[in-house]
């Protein structure tokens, strides 16, 4: 088992349950571990998997989990213990996320396949502003997810992820979508990027 880990002030204590895991950390913490990567705070944790792609293209491990440092908060350890050792495509998320309708419809809900699905209207942005519009077009477009009415993804994006299925896109492609996100340490853009990962990788 090997993990690709993004971390921010999170307890790491978890690790102990997995003696034999192989472990990168991706640190942007104000006091970051011994032995891991220090990194500038900002992106949030996908630019520390696009960074890690990025790194590693023509060496990425066979599989690996690429997940915050804080995992057991999008899924309970035993879902996770369930799934751990698989070694094709598997979003992380629990089956105990909150779904609901409003007055406009359904708002989210989890499909017969166990993926999370959320209403595509960029509700996020308005307490996340990105650069403008026409970046949150131009980005969900490159995601595949512009003409969607619903998004599938883990809330979280934390993925058990083959090489093949990384290996999809390019090496520029993966350094273009980590532009979007080094202008600020929470951009919404990110919040885009979140809802895109399933389709992009799938």
């Amino acid at each position: 088992m090997k993990f690709v880990l993004s971390r921010y002030n999170h307890d790491m204590s978890w690790l102990k349950d997995y003696p034999d895991a192989e472990v990168i950390i991706y640190d942007r913490s104000e006091e970051p571990m011994e032995g891991s990567i220090v990194v500038p705070n900002i992106g949030s944790d996908i630019y520390d998997k696009f960074s890690f792609i990025i790194d590693n293209y023509d060496n990425l491990p066979d599989v690996a989990i690429y997940t915050k440092a804080n995992l057991f908060k999008y899924i309970t350890k035993e879902e996770f213990d369930l799934v751990k050792d698989n070694k094709t495509f598997t979003p992380l998320l629990t089956m105990n996320h909150k779904t609901y309708s409003d007055e406009h419809g359904v708002v989210c809900f989890y499909d017969e396949q166990g993926m999370y699905n959320e209403i595509n209207n960029r509700w996020y942005i308005a307490s996340h502003p990105s650069k403008g519009n026409e970046t949150e077009i131009d980005l969900m477009v490159m995601l595949g997810i512009s003409n969607k009415q619903y998004v599938q993804f883990a809330p979280g994006s934390n993925y058990i992820l083959p090489k093949e299925n990384i290996l999809k896109h390019s090496k520029e492609f993966y350094i273009k979508l980590r532009s979007y996100l080094e202008w600020d340490r929470y951009p919404g853009e990110i919040f885009i990027m979140e809802r895109g990962l399933y389709n992009l990788w799938k």
